[in-house]
């Protein structure tokens, strides 16, 4: 993870410890860091690098008179026994500990969206799985390391995350970016688009001047009717008209066409030059042999 990711992560987290709570909202976050920690012989390992995360955890462990030991500077090792938790509600603060203690997520500018939640239980895993995706958050599981990652990859759904756990600022910054993104995204789309069109109609104008200079220079206007020609010498004269526009500019002239008939007529003078063309290969082949 490199460190803008980090900067992210660690931004929702401290707006996490730093949300005023309730002692059962407080037993319920501390549920939620046990639950993504290693546990043996019913003492939990819980490793925080960053230092205001493991003074908060820290903290909490002696404001509920939890045993624990300094296994390293940034390792705790906490005896269960003494956490009691009869009220647990599998909501905000529980969800909130789960992202405390193993929670990532990419930094809301990167190219791809990723947010992850590591376990060493699979149950554990496949409970908080279960219990989210009941609100279509969509989160798939997957084995890496010996860990179970549960793990969002559209940006809507990591929003829907964020607000379901109350990380309210990051939220609104992450969802204005994304409202930002798809809004240039549009933009981008249509710049192309028009893009598009124009080099078509450029493609369209040429292949047209081509096919009429060649009808004139190889004397084939006896191939098509005095209404055509006058419309391919007025279409040559307004190569940046539509269709509609040729028919109001033939109609000032008192011809009368529709824009299929007009459209025809085109198609009509394409074919006749590369029938011409098609003729003429094959009386040179028939020639040589």
């Amino acid at each position: 993870m490199n460190m803008s990711d980090r900067t992210f992560t660690f931004q929702i987290k401290n707006e996490i410890i730093q949300r005023p709570l309730k002692k059962q909202e407080k037993l319920n976050l501390l549920s939620g860091i046990f639950a993504t920690s290693k546990i043996k012989n019913d003492e939990a390992t819980i490793i925080f690098n960053n230092k205001n995360l493991l003074n908060f955890l820290i903290d909490l462990l002696n404001e509920f008179k939890i045993p624990f030991n300094h296994l390293r500077k940034n390792e705790l090792l906490i005896k269960l026994s003494s956490f009691f938790n009869p009220k647990l509600k599998l909501e905000r603060d529980y969800f909130s500990g789960i992202f405390l203690s193993s929670g990532s997520i990419s930094d809301f500018k990167s190219l791809s969206n990723h947010l992850e939640l590591k376990f060493y239980a699979f149950d554990k895993a496949m409970e908080c799985l279960s219990i989210l995706n009941k609100y279509d958050l969509e989160f798939k599981l997957l084995k890496r390391n010996n860990r179970f990652i549960i793990y969002l990859k559209k940006i809507e759904h990591i929003c829907d995350f964020l607000k379901a756990i109350e990380a309210i600022n990051s939220y609104y910054q992450l969802e204005e970016y994304k409202i930002s993104r798809d809004y240039y995204n549009n933009i981008n789309r249509i710049t192309n688009f028009d893009i598009y069109n124009q080099q078509r109609i450029a493609d369209a104008n040429t292949l047209f001047l081509e096919n009429y200079d060649f009808i004139i220079k190889n004397k084939l206007k006896s191939l098509f009717s005095k209404d055509e020609l006058y419309f391919f010498k007025v279409k040559k004269n307004n190569l940046d008209s539509s269709l509609s526009e040729l028919v109001r500019l033939l109609a000032q002239h008192n011809l009368i066409k529709s824009r299929s008939s007009l459209n025809h007529a085109l198609i009509k003078l394409k074919n006749k030059v590369k029938k011409y063309n098609q003729d003429k290969n094959k009386e040179k082949i028939e020639t040589n042999q």
